[in-house]
């Protein structure tokens, strides 16, 4: 058994996606048999399970967040100094700590996880800088390790893992009408989805507003969930059809259940941002994937790295009119909603966050 050290500049008792994934490479270790530790803020196992939902088994060491993200970074490290004789391998998404640990303390092996290189010069001056100490980088797209490639990083030492999906949570045997009890949803319409926060890249506004350009609205609901209140406020007073529900932001534990209660799932991910084009891998996707719903997707180089249009059917990116074709076409053929979800579902089986955690065991075991 080996022991991990996962350190993470994040307050957890503020969930977004990021915290999600963290959580659920911690489990997945834990459960192919390694030794786990998580270092955070606010990250004891009440606030996991009051925030997340979830049980935690593996170790926990909460801080108290204190000042901004340069200091909760001394603060991690200063942490570490405390627990580094128990720990020779170290895992975190946080540049300052990877560079710290890495530079001074040469026989730790030290993984740095990287999500998005739309960074200032500041960041990449030090990731320069730290690379070189790092046990190796793992990236979650091939497009953002040709990105470092191009920028002179040694591609030996860059892995490329996408994001994962906890099957047994979205594969849950609930059927659709029991979901829409649940949720108290109506039970005669066609249900469009967008789960997520709403944030530009995301192009949720390209989703909203494709709304005006189908020809049976009285029969179909846009259902968004996900966002802050004020947002929501806002998106209401802009897109006032009755058919367009807006949920605020929801405990990531009930995800599941507005999937399925849906007829169709989208991810509008905007052409006008770098993030959303090349480095994103879309938690949402392999959790759409995974819930046998049909998809709709924007025709991405980031998404078509994971799927292609034998899963998903794409619509032209940031293209309202398209994405109302191509919902219509889908909700008209069911052979074709059938297949892609027969397709997707099997694909979604390689993405686990176990298979995940365990590739990386592999990489910290080898001499990079």
């Amino acid at each position: 058994m080996s022991k991990i050290l996962y350190v993470h500049n994040a307050d957890f008792s503020k969930p977004c996606a990021n915290r999600i994934q963290v959580l659920k490479m911690c489990k997945a270790f834990k459960k192919i048999g390694q030794s786990i530790t998580l270092v955070g803020f606010n990250c004891d196992k009440g606030i996991i399970k009051k925030f997340y939902g979830e049980d935690v088994d593996f170790d926990v060491v909460s801080l108290k967040p204190f000042g901004n993200y340069y200091i909760k970074s001394l603060l991690l490290f200063l942490k570490f100094l405390k627990l580094k004789s128990d720990y020779n391998w170290v895992y975190t998404r946080d540049l300052i700590f990877a560079f710290l640990v890495s530079k001074l303390f040469k026989r730790k092996k030290v993984i740095y996880e990287l999500h998005d290189a739309s960074k200032d010069k500041i960041w990449h001056f030090l990731f320069k800088r730290t690379f070189k100490n790092l046990h190796c980088c793992i990236v979650i797209s091939e497009g953002l390790k040709d990105d470092l490639i191009k920028k002179g990083f040694n591609e030996d030492k860059i892995y490329v893992f996408h994001d994962g999906v906890d099957l047994e949570k979205f594969d849950i045997d609930i059927s659709k009408e029991e979901a829409r009890n649940i949720l108290k949803l109506p039970k005669d319409k066609i249900i469009i989805t967008y789960t997520g926060s709403l944030q530009n890249w995301k192009g949720y506004e390209t989703f909203l507003k494709s709304y005006d350009y189908l020809e049976n609205k009285e029969n179909i609901i846009y259902l968004i969930v996900g966002g802050g209140e004020k947002q929501i406020n806002r998106l209401r007073k802009k897109y006032k059809y009755k058919n367009i529900i807006f949920v605020p932001f929801v405990d990531h534990s009930k995800i599941h259940l507005f999937l399925k209660a849906s007829d169709i799932l989208v991810i509008p991910n905007s052409s006008k941002y770098k993030i959303s084009v090349k480095y994103t891998s879309p938690l949402k996707l392999f959790e759409y994937m995974a819930s046998k719903r049909p998809i709709i997707a924007s025709n991405l180089p980031s998404i078509k790295e994971v799927v292609s249009e034998n899963e998903v059917l794409f619509f032209k990116a940031d293209d309202e009119k398209d994405l109302a074709l191509k919902i219509e076409k889908l909700i008209s053929d069911r052979g074709l909603q059938d297949r892609l979800v027969k397709n997707a579902y099997k694909k979604v089986k390689n993405y686990t966050w176990e298979k995940r955690a365990k590739k990386i065991v592999e990489i910290f075991k080898s001499e990079v």
